[in-house]
């Protein structure tokens, strides 16, 4: 079986349709230097992209992805980050709520510790969502 790189299979789709960049870039709703970037294999589609890109080159997902061993680390390793990052943020709610115990049983409040971790709370709210959003 001939291993094709996804950069090429897009860059064909777009030959064979007679399609720039910025037209696929827009059938698929992302930026022009996206797709440029793919083509180069300078990076890779996210699942999202991936769906759509099969859904607009005709062609299985399993096609698609098949013989790409990049994108199938890249794919497994955004779940385990998405993953890590869901554990983080209930693990920094676990303490917030342990600092209101406190604070509420004890009369001990500890006002660093709450900021610090209300802090690393939302820049990990922040990378979650930004690791999950489905991207238009």
């Amino acid at each position: 079986m001939i291993k094709m790189k996804i950069g090429k299979s897009i860059l064909d789709y777009r030959k064979r349709n007679n399609l720039s960049q910025e037209q696929l870039a827009n059938k698929i709703g992302i930026t022009r230097q996206a797709i440029s970037k793919w083509e180069q294999e300078k990076g890779a589609p996210d699942i999202e992209n991936l769906i759509l890109l099969s859904d607009e080159m005709n062609i299985s997902l399993d096609n698609l992805i098949k013989g790409n061993s990049n994108i199938k680390k890249q794919i497994v390793n955004n779940q385990k980050a998405v993953k890590f990052h869901l554990l983080v943020i209930l693990f920094l709610i676990a303490i917030v709520i342990y600092i209101a115990y406190f604070a509420l049983l004890h009369e001990i409040f500890m006002i660093g510790f709450l900021v610090a971790t209300l802090f690393m709370l939302g820049i990990e709210l922040y990378v979650y969502m930004r690791n999950i959003r489905i991207k238009k």
